[in-house]
């Protein structure tokens, strides 16, 4: 018996080897075919590329003028915490306008092509449209931003949400450390330009000036902000309407002024404009002047903690901070921001 399997083994493993052997023989690599045809040839890289660098020297102006601004320069990038991020850094902004969200921001950028446009996204002309020209809902004042292309402006040069809206039935405020900062932050251009959002104590009409009608500045900031280029110190990307020029002058670039049809010279612009932003920067300072001989702001403008404040008082501090932090001085809409400051210095005067 021992034997039989002995022998049914051996026979088991000769078999196996001879079928390998069989298989190996079967298998065996013939001579190499014909080389197939080839395939379409890929786009040049290169082209792809030059679509939206081939610019001559224009992008190479653009990105002086732009490297020459402020939002360039990254003033308070370090603000990346949550609550000051979508306005402070690059990447802050890109995550609100896409889905709203906030959120802490480390390795900040500062506002730069990407933040405003589509960079290096779809790789063709596409990518320098704006990320967004949708209306913006106010956050304060119940009202909408709607001027084209400088809708995407409005999301951060808007009053920041306030603690509470003044109500002269409420009771008075104990002005704790948070509160020492009332007011809209320092970029409340948007409210100015509508005419909503400080407080509207009665007295003087609230009329909006023509700068307020898109028929005239049909894209808002933009319009006048971003007119043809003064080499890198003002308009283009640069943004500047005041500037100080190579040379250490002073000088304005009405370029977008007068493209717009309503001023036929520079000589013009200046002769409405200068007058009137004189008599609101008056007017500014003193109702600052009076705030503060009131006790309701001290020297650095700030409301001392610890007082007792009423809420018709409070109005009259958030009225002062719309107008210092616009800081066009009637520019953007002389006609409201001057029954604003007209009407606050009266009820403090009272």
């Amino acid at each position: 018996m021992k034997n039989k399997i002995k022998f049914l083994t051996i026979a088991t493993v000769m078999a196996f080897i001879l079928g390998s052997i069989l298989v190996t023989s079967c298998t065996k690599e013939g001579p190499e075919g014909k080389p197939g045809l080839d395939g379409l040839d890929g786009k040049d890289g290169a082209e792809s590329c030059s679509s939206c660098h081939n610019f001559s020297e224009n992008l190479v102006a653009i990105l002086s003028q732009y490297g020459n601004s402020k939002h360039a320069k990254g003033v308070n990038t370090d603000r990346n915490g949550e609550a000051c991020s979508r306005c402070h850094t690059s990447m802050g902004f890109r995550n609100y306008i896409h889905d709203g969200t906030t959120s802490d921001i480390s390795n900040p950028t500062p506002i730069n092509c990407r933040t405003c446009h589509h960079i290096h996204e779809t790789y063709t002309l596409n990518d320098y449209e704006l990320r967004t020209t949708a209306a913006v809902d106010l956050v304060v004042g119940n009202g909408q931003y709607d001027y084209g292309s400088s809708n995407m402006c409005a999301h951060c040069h808007q009053s920041r949400p306030l603690a509470f809206y003044p109500d002269p039935g409420a009771a008075d405020v104990t002005i704790n450390a948070g509160l020492a900062r009332y007011g809209p932050h320092y970029g409340p251009q948007a409210n100015m330009l509508v005419g909503t959002g400080p407080y509207e104590f009665p007295g003087m009409a609230y009329i909006n000036s023509a700068h307020s009608n898109p028929q005239f500045v049909n894209n808002g900031c933009v319009t006048c902000h971003m007119g043809p280029a003064a080499g890198i110190w003002g308009g283009g990307h640069q943004m500047n309407i005041k500037y100080t020029t190579g040379s250490g002058g002073t000088a304005y670039q009405y370029n977008g002024c007068l493209g717009s049809g309503c001023h036929n010279s520079t000589a013009d612009v200046t002769a409405l404009i200068n007058p009137n932003r004189t008599e609101i920067q008056q007017l500014t300072y003193e109702l600052r002047d009076l705030l503060q001989d009131k006790g309701l702001l001290n020297a650095a403008e700030l409301i001392p903690v610890g007082i007792q404040v009423s809420q018709l008082d409070m109005a009259a501090i958030l009225n002062y901070k719309f107008v210092y932090g616009d800081a066009s001085y009637g520019a953007h809409n002389y006609r409201y921001t001057k029954a604003l400051l007209v009407n606050t210095l009266a009820y403090l005067n009272q």
